[in-house]
Formats: structure tokens, sequence, C-alpha cells
């Protein structure tokens, strides 16, 4: 086994969902997992992701069919705040500073 893969059944267990539910993840496209002689794996830079949608399932009751859509809204959102942010940047710049 690679150090940077984690197994799906040991993650599954550890944070109380089923593999089923990885799966479907999988399907949509929403994460990324890799299987090795018959042992389905996770990389580990897709943990934070992967941990991310199981909190929105557990804590939020989000279906696990609408986590699609809950992260691309979640997505577009951060998106919009990056570009506030450079606009409330540019608009300082040209702000008369004596104001």
């Amino acid at each position: 086994m690679q150090p940077n893969l984690i197994l799906i059944n040991e993650f599954c267990v550890y944070h109380h969902v089923e593999v089923e539910f990885v799966q479907l993840l999988e399907q949509r496209g929403l994460i990324e997992t890799t299987t090795i002689q018959h042992a389905t794996y996770v990389p580990s830079e897709q943990l934070p992701r992967l941990e991310k949608f199981v909190r929105l399932h557990q804590d939020l009751a989000i279906h696990p069919d609408d986590l699609d859509v809950v992260n691309e809204l979640l997505e577009r959102l951060e998106h919009m705040q990056q570009q506030l942010t450079q606009l409330q940047n540019r608009l300082v710049f040209y702000e008369p500073s004596g104001s």
C-alpha cells in the first residue's frame, strides 16, 4: 500500500458512513478514488474534500444525491467572495487617502 492512499473501508468506519456514500461521491465526480487489487483507496489530497462532504451530509442532513448541487453553490459563493475582495482592494487603491 502506498502511504498517500487511504483505504475507503477504514475511512468509512472512522467517520461512520457507508462505503456506498463514498462510491456515490466518486460516481458523481465529486472525489477521486483508486482501486488496487480489489481494494478502493482515496488519495490523501482528496481527504479534506471527502471530509467536507461527510460533514455536509451528517451535520446538515444533506442527502447524498444533493451534495453535488450544494458543492457547486459553495464554489460559486467562494468565487464571488474572491471577486468582492478584489473589487474592494481596487476601490481602496483609487480612493483618496485624505478622506
